[in-house]
């Protein structure tokens, strides 16, 4: 079996919203294979997972990333070679030095101004970085295909990143990867024009004021004059001066900034990738949680204390103390049934019934889950077969009250010994679908006659 990870935890969660998976034997091996909640889920992913083909998707996607990177690299690259190659290369070779740093320099500061952004406003950069999306949509699309498993998996590792925070660090990580390559190359394109033939350098300008740029040409070669370039004097500047604080300018604003902020988003990568954890408060966890635990296997305490119900059981019932109450629940039955039943005992509460939508479920596990009652009887009709959906409700509920009992209602009283017919096969089914703790009622006795039947 692959491990457990939280991409692939998180990808079933996303495929399961559209509606339960089949998982009878992989939520049995899981509730026998880890002791923690956490631990039970991740099996059970891991185990669906390999089942689905989400584990080869996954290991595609890691291997194709670098790949992927690196031809976005080379696609930036060139274009960086094109741009200096657009401004070595003049027929009488004059460089305008303010026009060649602009087109040097211009796509990428924009670049940076936007991850920035992306930093101090999270949520409205979507990743901050259109090279590191553009990075990620293409590995996906690439590794994953099309289909519900790939969209799962693209949905829950997007969810994961944004949790954690990292989605804008690792956008901005392939962007910088790439940004600072494209620069590197422009840099050593420059280095090799100059160095093997001769241009002018200067500035000009039509409707600027030329100290304007002599100003501007001043302040930006602090800087590269820190890191050993030549500053250039504005009175006076020679061509060997303004190719040395071109160069700087490149190196300074350029290639230095990006391959700083791709240590540090590494760093931050590393620093923050354990906290890429599912959100396990979601309801959807809990639910799963419960029914898990009701499928692992019981640690007796007090032998003595557990009674005959609970001799030899593999579920876990209710967690703590329980109320008094007892409760009677009706899950899909027909329109025409009454309800509450006519003959319901005395002590016995009735909630309003299931018609099997996600929301009525939730709203009698929320209710039960509150109570805590010591019993709860769940009448379905008695001529239905059992599904998966009922097999779900009852361990969902098994953790949540003292004994769980399930009543096969008939359609009418004309036949008295419809109930002891449908309470037969039900019981049956119970059995084998590994719910021994639930016994079912061929009739509705009093609460306390029910609770130790």
């Amino acid at each position: 079996m692959i491990a457990p990870s939280p991409l692939l935890t998180e990808s079933i969660r996303a495929l399961e919203a559209s509606g339960p998976l089949e998982d009878a034997q992989p939520a049995r091996e899981a509730a026998r294979a880890a002791a923690s909640d956490e631990g039970r889920i991740a099996h059970r992913a891991a185990l669906l997972a390999e089942r689905l083909g989400l584990a080869e998707g996954l290991t595609r996607f890691r291997e194709y990333a670098p790949w992927v990177l690196l031809a976005l690299g080379l696609v930036v690259t060139v274009a960086g070679l094109g741009l200096a190659g657009a401004v070595v290369d003049a027929g009488e070779r004059r460089i305008n030095v303010m026009a060649a740093l602009v087109a040097l320099l211009g796509a990428h500061l924009v670049s940076l101004f936007i991850w920035l952004a992306a930093l101090l406003w999270p949520g409205h950069g979507a990743g901050g970085s259109l090279l590191g999306r553009l990075w990620l949509a293409a590995t996906a699309r690439l590794a994953l295909g099309r289909g519900a498993s790939a969209s799962a998996l693209a949905q829950a590792a997007l969810a994961l990143l944004r949790r954690a925070g990292l989605l804008p660090w690792l956008a901005g990580l392939a962007s910088h990867l790439v940004w600072a390559l494209a620069m590197a190359a422009a840099l050593a394109a420059l280095v090799f024009a100059l160095s093997f033939r001769a241009y002018t350098l200067g500035w000009e300008t039509t409707l600027l004021d030329p100290a304007d740029f002599g100003r501007a040409v001043q302040a930006l070669a602090m800087v590269p004059g820190w890191l050993g370039f030549a500053v250039p004097d504005v009175g006076a500047p020679t061509d060997r001066a303004l190719a040395q604080w071109l160069l700087g300018c490149v190196v300074a604003y350029g290639l230095l900034p990006r391959a700083l902020l791709a240590l540090l988003c590494a760093a931050v990568w590393r620093a923050r990738a354990p906290r890429m954890q599912p959100d396990y408060g979601l309801p959807y966890y809990h639910r799963l949680a419960a029914r898990l635990q009701a499928l692992a296997p019981a640690e007796v305490i007090d032998a003595d204390t557990l009674g005959p119900l609970h001799a030899g059981s593999s579920h876990a019932q209710a967690s703590g103390p329980s109320s008094d109450a007892a409760l009677l629940a009706g899950f899909e039955l027909p329109p025409d049934q009454p309800w509450p039943p006519q003959a319901m005992p005395a002590g016995l509460e009735a909630l309003p019934r299931v018609d099997g939508s996600m929301a009525q479920r939730q709203a009698l596990l929320d209710t039960v889950g509150q109570r805590r009652p010591r019993l709860l009887v769940l009448a379905v009709h008695a001529s239905a077969s059992p599904d998966r959906g009922t097999e779900r409700l009852l361990r969902e509920l098994l953790p949540l009250a003292g004994q769980v009992r399930l009543w096969p209602l008939p359609a009418g009283s004309a036949d008295p010994g419809h109930g002891q017919q449908g309470a037969a096969r039900w019981q049956r089914w119970l059995k084998d679908a590994d719910l021994g703790p639930i016994e079912c009622l061929s009739e509705l006795a009093h609460p306390q006659a029910a609770a130790t039947s």
